[in-house]
């Protein structure tokens, strides 16, 4: 009896705990739905349209995207390392300047960037037309070589996404002890081979961390390859989907670039290995700044501006011309449309995500649930997949749950009533908190972890319910995590264009996809004010993160 009396008590334990977390793991299912979609396909029969493309198409697709990721990512390696080891290590002039403007490329998404300089390299534009008058220079439709071309996306690639090897990097060195540089000085090595024989080595796992971000983004980029007529894995996509209408070549298509997109996070986690790398310990003092002779310092004011120049300063005061230029014919009512259907869908995103990745914690906190954690870590992969993977992954489901309740609403006579969910606002959310919830998640609960369990258990001793502890203790606390992971989402969601091209209900418009639609009818500067504000938004988050790592070098 009392055996049987104890079971009962562990159940109704096990399904108090369950009853509570289960919305929450109903939550964090929805949002594995595309990547179980996507996995699933590989288990159905080829058609033959993809016996087509394996056999014609997708050798070309790996070769261009694996020359993609190659070219981008040592370029990436070159700029981002360089530039921080050089801010981060000497003294000259416009350091602190540059320090805050090599941030900036990031703010500019690299389809936009691609676009200003195909139009400022036109064979019309203000450049060639100066050589052809000034000097009766024979410029042809392209000076110095094809930029439509794949070397023209690697420079590109480079120059809008360097700033994810440069943050990760000058973090790294500021925070590096001064005291291996000085052995390393005293065994008389020189500052070169100190950097190349020690700092490199040291630093290894931050370049590997912002080089693969930036592959990640290769991956994902779908304007740029698209306007320059370089094929990829994403413009396959897009073709096997709208051009070949079949969904079952496109999913396997996803799918390939998901493995490519695993394998690169099994490659970044393995590098590391058991390797220690720590930079602080109890002989740590922080790294100053060296002065260089004169000349070398302006030889490092010139390096370190040139891509700053190239990579933000060129565009953004092309596109700020532009934008004067077309203003008048471009900028009315429907634009003002058109920008608050892009703000509003971001500030829907951006809450929506905030409020889930909320909800887990707070479940997570309390419940302590193994499977729970498990689910919530898998629900934060969706930042590491492509836009049109996650696209595709959620449209399939959609699609089928469109026919479904069509089919019910016919057999209740009420055909005219059938919902179209798959290309709704509604859609395109669930797509936004897929792809970027890891951003809110991950910002969130690194404000979680500085609440001290502590004042839970005080709460609760003075009978506040859990409900009543997340309203007046927990959000109070955690205001400026969720405004940054908010902030955050916004942005990424207000610079998405793959995904949005493939969910975004009929006549509906971003400023992301009416950029990329008047590029691709050449008009290029018409399409220069909805990508300034992109520009400007994006900028926001580019200047809090430079703020941070000025008060972290500041404390150092």
């Amino acid at each position: 009896m009392e055996i049987r009396k104890e079971l009962h008590r562990r159940l109704r334990r096990y399904a108090g705990r369950l009853k509570s977390i289960l919305p929450t793991l109903i939550i964090t299912f929805i949002i594995l739905v595309p990547l179980l979609v996507v996995t699933f396909e590989f288990t159905r029969p080829p058609t033959e349209i993809w016996h087509h493309f394996t056999s014609v198409l997708l050798p070309g697709y790996f070769q261009n995207t694996l020359l993609l990721l190659a070219g981008v990512g040592a370029g990436t390696f070159i700029i981002g390392t360089g530039t921080a080891w050089l801010v981060s290590m000497y003294r000259f002039p416009g350091r602190q300047f540059l320090a805050w403007a090599l941030v900036m490329p990031i703010a500019i998404p690299a389809y936009i960037n691609g676009y200003t300089w195909a139009g400022m390299l036109d064979y019309t534009s203000p450049l060639y037309t100066f050589l052809r008058e000034r000097y009766a220079l024979d410029t042809g439709a392209y000076l110095f070589f094809d930029l439509l071309s794949p070397t023209g996306v690697i420079i590109i690639f480079t120059l809008s996404l360097y700033p994810y090897v440069y943050l990760i990097c000058r973090a790294f060195f500021m925070s590096q002890s001064a005291a291996m540089l000085e052995t390393a000085s005293s065994l008389g090595h020189s500052p070169v081979r100190s950097f190349f024989r020690i700092a490199l080595p040291m630093a290894r796992p931050a370049i590997v961390a912002g080089v693969t971000l930036v592959m990640m983004e290769v991956l994902n980029d779908y304007g740029l390859v698209q306007y320059f007529g370089v094929d990829t894995f994403t413009t396959g996509i897009f073709s096997a989907w709208f051009s070949f209408g079949d969904r079952s070549t496109a999913l396997r298509l996803a799918g390939w670039l998901l493995v490519m997109v695993l394998a690169l996070i099994i490659l970044e986690r393995l590098q590391r290995g058991k390797a220690r790398f720590d930079v602080t310990g109890a002989t740590y003092r922080p790294v100053r700044r060296r002065q260089p002779e004169k000349s070398r310092a302006l030889m490092m004011s010139l390096l370190c501006s040139v891509p700053v120049f190239l990579g933000f300063i060129l565009p953004f005061l092309t596109l700020l011309n532009w934008t004067v230029q077309t203003f008048d014919g471009v900028v009315d009512f429907s634009f003002v449309r058109l920008t608050a259907n892009s703000f509003l869908l971001a500030a829907g995103a951006s809450f929506t995500g905030m409020a889930v990745a909320l909800l887990i914690l707070f479940s997570l906190r309390y419940s302590g649930s193994k499977i729970l954690y498990f689910l919530s870590r898998a629900a934060t992969m969706g930042y590491a997949l492509p836009g049109a993977v996650v696209a595709i992954g959620i449209l399939i489901p959609l699609l089928a749950v469109d026919s479904l309740v069509g089919n019910l609403l016919q057999q209740m006579h009420q055909g005219s009533l059938r919902l179209m969910i798959s290309s709704s606002v509604f859609a395109l959310i669930y797509a936004y908190l897929v792809r970027f919830m890891a951003v809110g998640y991950n910002n969130l609960e690194a404000g979680y972890d500085r609440i001290s369990s502590s004042i839970d258990e005080s709460a609760a001793s003075l009978g506040s319910s859990r409900k009543r502890t997340l309203r007046e203790l927990h959000l109070p606390l955690l205001k400026g995590a969720l405004l940054g992971g908010g902030l955050l989402i916004f942005v990424d969601v207000l610079k998405e264009l793959p995904l949005t091209l493939i969910l975004r209900p009929f006549n509906f418009d971003t400023l992301a996809t009416r950029a990329y639609e008047y590029a691709s009818d050449e008009r290029v500067a018409q399409s220069a004010p909805a990508a300034l504000i992109v520009i400007l938004t994006g900028m926001i988050p580019a200047f809090f993160m430079n703020m941070i790592l000025t008060k972290t070098n500041a404390r150092l």
